[in-house]
């Protein structure tokens, strides 16, 4: 056994999966496997407990957000496909897949930020995220 504490950093390093060469599955894995992660994570101690509830709440709110945003852009998209030929600017039916590579790229510094700062050992809090675990 080693002498240092669990610290849950593997919850937040698996939100590093939204990298995944796969275009739009690493956003649903990296939101999915934070989430799972809690469940085996949750035993290991306390700081472990902790680390892995805040990327639990981060993980969750970014795969409905992210899966909202896919799921909009495919409502707005899939009529056109069958609908009058009229050329259209990207801008106004592109709004959430540009919202969407937003909310990736928050999310990759937020995982990046606090995968960080769970190695160093410590509890990682976000802001508007709150709760206990």
């Amino acid at each position: 056994m080693s002498g240092r504490e669990a610290t849950g950093v593997s919850a937040w390093a698996l939100g590093l999966l939204v990298l995944l060469p796969v275009p739009l599955l690493g956003a649903l894995a990296a939101g999915g496997a934070m989430v799972a992660a809690y469940g085996s994570l949750s035993r290991q101690g306390p700081l472990a407990k902790a680390n892995a509830a805040a990327a639990r709440r981060w993980g969750a709110i970014f795969l409905i957000v992210s899966t909202g945003l896919l799921v909009l852009q495919l409502a707005l998209s899939v009529p056109r496909l069958f609908g009058t030929p009229e050329p259209v600017g990207f801008l106004p039916l592109g709004i959430p897949i540009l919202l969407y590579a937003t909310v990736c790229l928050v999310h990759l510094v937020v995982v990046i930020v606090a995968t960080l700062r769970a190695r160093r050992g410590e509890v990682v809090r976000l802001p508007l995220v709150g709760g206990r675990s």
